[in-house]
């Protein structure tokens, strides 16, 4: 047996109880933090915060389907995750967002097959029936997301081009929240591309860096595994760096004032306090007092804040 094969059988031994279990079965941390996408989209969509009746429908809605998607995941790929396992892929990797607990409890061991398909339907049948409630079109997406992911497992072996699915499976989420709570139009597409730049280049390609070894010897076809880890940096920097400009363009034109016009009368007056919380992100809106001659401690602790946050992040 080897040294992967005893650490396996050690953990399936000692593993953690059925609710850590199904809790990174679903990979729960990572799930959790998704939920931020389709609230993105409805957010952008109405350019302030939904009604009550929508967040009560929709955040479990939205939670539902993301642990569902990861959940599936774990579901589909649990043989090759065994043999990741055997061969020396960790089972409770340090900094990784996808597991509080185990990694992989199916293949692991921990937990049974007839409880991840039950919990995986569960978790749909909610997902379901919380988009349907809010729009039909909202149900198609989740539906399309599902769909992604299937094929996103069936090729793992196949092409390292599946990453790709990564981040539609993403947009399709965003666009999930957009039109659960107004119409599509062609703003929603700037939505879908961000995030599914954002999945392919910040978690997906960095993420199959970390599992580089364990994927190489499974056969499964990553960026990192295929062509490389240099080149599957590079692609991720430069995803990155695609998704900073955007944010660096957003610190700027938020305190521009035909911006700031512009999105006061796409906001209802209610919504005021939206304004002034977006607008006070930008760099522009701190560096007025500055130009004055004005040293205002606010202004200071947000540049401060700003160099730090970039140089320990």
């Amino acid at each position: 047996m080897t040294a992967g094969a005893h650490r396996l059988a050690a953990t399936t031994r000692t593993g953690p109880g059925l609710p850590a279990a199904i809790f990174d079965f679903s990979r729960g941390k990572q799930a959790l933090l998704t939920v931020a996408q389709p609230a993105l989209g409805a957010v952008l969509a109405l350019a302030g915060l939904p009604s009550w009746r929508v967040i009560a429908i929709g955040l479990p809605a939205a939670c539902a389907a993301s642990f569902a998607l990861y959940a599936l995941n774990d579901l589909l790929d649990r043989k090759v995750d065994a043999r990741s396992l055997s061969v020396g892929k960790s089972l409770a990797p340090a900094h990784d967002v996808d597991t509080a607990f185990v990694r992989h409890p199916l293949a692991s061991g921990v937990l049974s097959l007839r409880v991840s398909v039950a919990w995986v339907a569960g978790l749909i049948v909610v997902a379901v029936v919380g988009t349907a409630l809010l729009n039909p079109l909202s149900l198609l997406f989740f539906a399309a997301a599902v769909a992604t992911q299937v094929v996103y497992c069936a090729l793992r072996s196949v092409t390292y081009w599946k990453t790709v699915l990564s981040g539609v499976m993403v947009g399709f989420g965003g666009l999930a929240g957009w039109v659960a709570v107004a119409p599509l139009r062609w703003s929603a597409l700037s939505v879908f591309v961000f995030l599914a730049c954002w999945e392919i280049g910040g978690r997906n390609i960095v993420n199959d860096l970390s599992d580089l070894e364990s994927d190489a010897r499974v056969g499964i076809r990553t960026v990192a595994s295929v062509r490389g880890e240099a080149a599957a940096a590079r692609a991720a920097a430069a995803v990155a760096a695609a998704c900073l400009v955007v944010a660096c363009l957003f610190l700027i034109l938020a305190g521009f004032p035909p911006v700031i016009n512009a999105f006061e009368q796409l906001v209802s007056p209610g919504l005021s306090w939206l304004v002034d919380l977006v607008t006070s992100f930008s760099v522009m809106t701190h560096f007025q007092a500055f130009q004055r001659g004005v040293l205002d401690s606010r202004d200071v602790i947000f540049f401060l804040s700003l160099i730090g946050f970039s140089l320990f992040t």
